[in-house]
Order: C-alpha cells, then sequence, then structure tokens
C-alpha cells in the first residue's frame, strides 16, 4: 500500500496548506496500488510526536507500507536526529520515499548524502524559526502587547492598533469581573480557595477553558497580577520576588495591570511563586483589584507558604509578620548554655532546601529592638489622633512611594559598587547613601502626614498615646496584635532588614 504523509504547523498566508500537499502528492502515486492519506495540522517538525504520523509508521513496522509520497522531506521531519532513525527503519522495512519538491534518489550514495544535508538546512530553519519566535515573544512583552493564548477569566480580548501595528489587549467583562473581585474578597475575609471553588461550582460558573473551578485554578487567579491596579507597592512586592522589571518604577501608577511572562522550563516553582526566571512588564489593560487589596491576598498566601504556624509563638512578638528574603516565614529556635538562653532566627526555607540565602545568626532581640524604634517613631506621629482615618493610596503617596523606590534602587547600586572599588571611593559612596537615606527619611515623613488626613478611611483601633506609654508592661500577644494592625510584612536578607508599614 502506498502512503501520503502532510503536515502543517499553523495556517498561514506563507504556508503550503494540508489540502494543496496531498493534491501534488497524489500526482506521484502508482495508479496501480491503493493509498491512504495520513495528515496532522498544528503540529511542529521539531519532533515526531504527531498522532496520524505515529500510526503511519506503525503501519509501516506492521509490513503494511511499501511506498511513502511527502510534499518536502521536511515535512516529515525538521529534526536530523529523528530523520536518520526514521531511514533506518525505512530501510529495513524496504519503503520507498518520494518528494515532490526535491528529485533525488536515496538509494545511492550521492542521493543519501544530499538528503542528510537537506535535512541539516531542515533543521538549521527549524531552530532560526524557534528564534525568530522567541525574540518576537519577548520583544512583544517588553512592549505589554498581547501575548497569546486566552484572555483571563474577567476580560475579553479586543484588537487594538499600537503604532499602526495590530494587536490585542483585554477589556473588563463586567459579570465577570465582579466574580473576580468577590474571590478576592472572599479570600481576604477568611475562605479558603476550596471553599471560593466550590461555591463557583455551584453556581454553575466554569472557568475560561469552559471547565470546573478547583482549589489551584482559584488560586492562580488571586495570585495573578494581570488583575491588579499596579503602583509602585505592587512594583517593590514583584521584584522583591525576583521579576526582571521592563517598566521604571514610575510607571506604576495604579492603572494598569502586568504580565508574567517567561520559559515555564526555567522555573524551579509554580508560576508566580518566585519570578527569578520571569519578566513582568505593565499590559494595555486596566486593572480590576485595588493594589492594597491585591497585595494583601498576597501576604496571606505568604503566611501559609511558610508553615501553620502563623503567628502563633511566644518567643517574639514578630512571630507570623517576618520573612526571609525567600519568601519563607521565621521562626526563633532557642540555644541554650549554662548560664544562658540565646534566640535566633530561623528560616523554615531550609527545611526542604528551598532557601537560597546564606545563612546568618542574627538575635531576635537584635530585630525587636530595631522594629520597635520604627513603631515608636510611628506611633508618635499618631500622638494626640485619638482613633485618626488613615488612608493606605492616593496618587500623591504613590509618587512619594515611586521616589523612595527610586532611592533604595541607587543604594543598591551604590552598594555593588562599594563592593567592587576601593577603600577611598567606598568612603565617597557611605557618604552619599548616608544622604539618600536623608532624603528616604523625609519622604516617609511626607506619607505619613498624608495619611493622616481626616476625610480618608481605615481608621486604627487603637490608641497610639496608651500604647507608647505601656509599650514594655504588654504581654506578647498583645505587642503581637498592635504590630499586625501596623506592620504588613519584615523581610529579612542576612543581616538587612526592611520593614513594610500599612
Amino acid at each position: 500500500m502506498q502512503a501520503i504523509y502532510a503536515r502543517q504547523s499553523a495556517d498561514k498566508k506563507d504556508s503550503i496548506s494540508i489540502e494543496t500537499q496531498i493534491e501534488e502528492c497524489k500526482k506521484r502515486l502508482s495508479r496501480s496500488e491503493a493509498f491512504e492519506v495520513f495528515s496532522d495540522k498544528g503540529y511542529s517538525g521539531k519532533n515526531i510526536e504527531r498522532p496520524r504520523f505515529q500510526e503511519m509508521m506503525l503501519k509501516v513496522k506492521n509490513g503494511e507500507i511499501s511506498r511513502i509520497i511527502i510534499y518536502k522531506f521536511d515535512r516529515m521531519s525538521r529534526s536530523l536526529k529523528d530523520f536518520m532513525n526514521m531511514q533506518e527503519i525505512f530501510e529495513q522495512f524496504d519503503v520507498e520515499i518520494v518528494s515532490c519538491n526535491e528529485q533525488f534518489d536515496t538509494g545511492n550514495s550521492m542521493g543519501e548524502g544530499m538528503l542528510n544535508i537537506l535535512m541539516v538546512f531542515a533543521e538549521m530553519e527549524r531552530k532560526a524559526i524557534q528564534q525568530r519566535i522567541t525574540d518576537n515573544y519577548y520583544s512583544r512583552g517588553e512592549q505589554g502587547l498581547y501575548l497569546g493564548g486566552y484572555a483571563p477569566f474577567g476580560y475579553e480580548k479586543i484588537e487594538i492598533r499600537v503604532n499602526g501595528k495590530k494587536t490585542y489587549t483585554f477589556k473588563e467583562k463586567p459579570k465577570e469581573s465582579i466574580l473576580i473581585q468577590q474571590m478576592y474578597t472572599d479570600y481576604s475575609n477568611g475562605k479558603s480557595v476550596a471553599e471560593i471553588a466550590r461555591e463557583l461550582n455551584r453556581n454553575n460558573i466554569l472557568t475560561r477553558k469552559g471547565k470546573l473551578w478547583s482549589s489551584d485554578s482559584v488560586a492562580r487567579i488571586l495570585k495573578n497580577p494581570v488583575y491588579v491596579r499596579a503602583n509602585a507597592d505592587v512594583y517593590n512586592y514583584l521584584r522583591n520576588l525576583g521579576g526582571h522589571m521592563n517598566n521604571s518604577v514610575e510607571e506604576y501608577i495604579g492603572e494598569n495591570g502586568c504580565y508574567v511572562y517567561g520559559r515555564a522550563a526555567d522555573r524551579k516553582t509554580a508560576k508566580f511563586v518566585s519570578l527569578k526566571s520571569d519578566y513582568v512588564t505593565l499590559g494595555l489593560h486596566k486593572g480590576i483589584i485595588d493594589s492594597s487589596i491585591w497585595l494583601s491576598v498576597q501576604q496571606i498566601f505568604q503566611k501559609k507558604k511558610g508553615h501553620s504556624n502563623l503567628g502563633t509563638g511566644n518567643l517574639t512578638w514578630l512571630q507570623g509578620i517576618i520573612k526571609c528574603r525567600c519568601g519563607y516565614t521565621l521562626y526563633v529556635k532557642r540555644y541554650k548554655t549554662k548560664n544562658k538562653e540565646y534566640r535566633y532566627l530561623y528560616c523554615r526555607g531550609r527545611k526542604n532546601n528551598s532557601c537560597k540565602y546564606p545563612r546568618t545568626m542574627v538575635k531576635i532581640e537584635t530585630i525587636e529592638d530595631i522594629v520597635e524604634e520604627e513603631l515608636f517613631w510611628r506611633l508618635k506621629a499618631l500622638k494626640g489622633v485619638q482613633h485618626a482615618e488613615i488612608v493606605r493610596d492616593t496618587p500623591e503617596i504613590n509618587a512619594l512611594k515611586i521616589k523612595i523606590a527610586d532611592i533604595d534602587k541607587k543604594i543598591e547600586n551604590i552598594i555593588k559598587q562599594i563592593a567592587e572599588g576601593s577603600d577611598v571611593v567606598g568612603r565617597y559612596l557611605n557618604e552619599y547613601i548616608k544622604k539618600l537615606d536623608s532624603e528616604k527619611n523625609i519622604l516617609s515623613d511626607q506619607i505619613m502626614k498624608l495619611e493622616l488626613q481626616s476625610h480618608k478611611t481605615n481608621q486604627i483601633s487603637f490608641n497610639p498615646n496608651e500604647i507608647l506609654r505601656a509599650w514594655s508592661d504588654y504581654s506578647i500577644s498583645t505587642k503581637k496584635n498592635i504590630a499586625k494592625e501596623m506592620i504588613k510584612m519584615i523581610v529579612l536578607e542576612g543581616k538587612e532588614i526592611s520593614i513594610i508599614f500599612y
């Protein structure tokens, strides 16, 4: 029996359709022998994992096929290694290969050599096409352009033009975006991802792909920055996860959502857990979720990631809000000698080898003193204000946070220069760091004043004067409750500490 094989990766203006390939191959059929057509549409030639191709090869091995007609040899494969393996099978079962476009006899050494050269060029072309696709993908990502695939749940895909070129972006779908907002609200209020998934399924609401909801599909939506109206706080959060930021912090003005993209094969964790192998870019679409709500949801995930002990320890009032830069929570380990007990912070990520940062022994008392000093500074700013109303985010506050993020970036670059430079250069750079740090404190003061505008929302539920007076008498549990109301997160990297207040 004769066989015709045709393959087409995708429908393109300049590609030969499967139908055209088959018609050309029929012209080479032997009239005296029956034939069967095998075709694979939407499959690359980079490997041989194609259903109809595998079916044809099975019939070859069963001795049912004596002749295969193809439009071009690269329709069979663009991999030299795969084609050489196929050639051995064809020779073993005495199968003749006929190409409509390449006219040479594979039965002699010259023809076989020509075929090998042809396949080398076919593989080179495949790799060149693959590289062009990759380059184009990352180029589009840098510009915040559509990267393909489904529109996320809550959005629909719409066509737009950017610099005269056709592309796509996302437009909010009101009915679905209400569900997205409800998911974030429910999770913030204590519902689990499993409970949210069950409720969606009870109401016969399907995912974008028409499937039932699972805990994983809900979690992916809650972690995806495509939904957040990204501001400077979101920029810092994603950057701290290791993301390669395509946009400057100045562009994060609390309006657009973010794309996260990269090679899935390079990720060592689930998507959105660590962004060390990913790029982050501002999209052209508007976000659905306010940055403060989105970040609070990420904080809940981070707490649950660390350990089941989410702040219930009684060795420090910082338990549950202090984390390692790797994302896992820190807990206190005790070391006793004959005369004294020492308490050090230890990263939970070390238990499963997830933490890649150098181990540093830091006494918990040292960290408590630093945080206490910063906390008191904030409380003194609130002194005299009873049940003050605090605003978390306005364009003015975000602009100041952008300036602080810019200063942090400058300080980070200077520290790198100090490590590479001489002692003299180091002294000058250290002076510059002090100047930048002073500017940062002034900006922090301005943020505090803006946060205390009385016409805004989010009341604090404690008396700053009372806390300052009685702090030393409070139990660890009481101090912990106060800290959790004022401090979003404390991040430790070696001996460097970052305190992020609400």
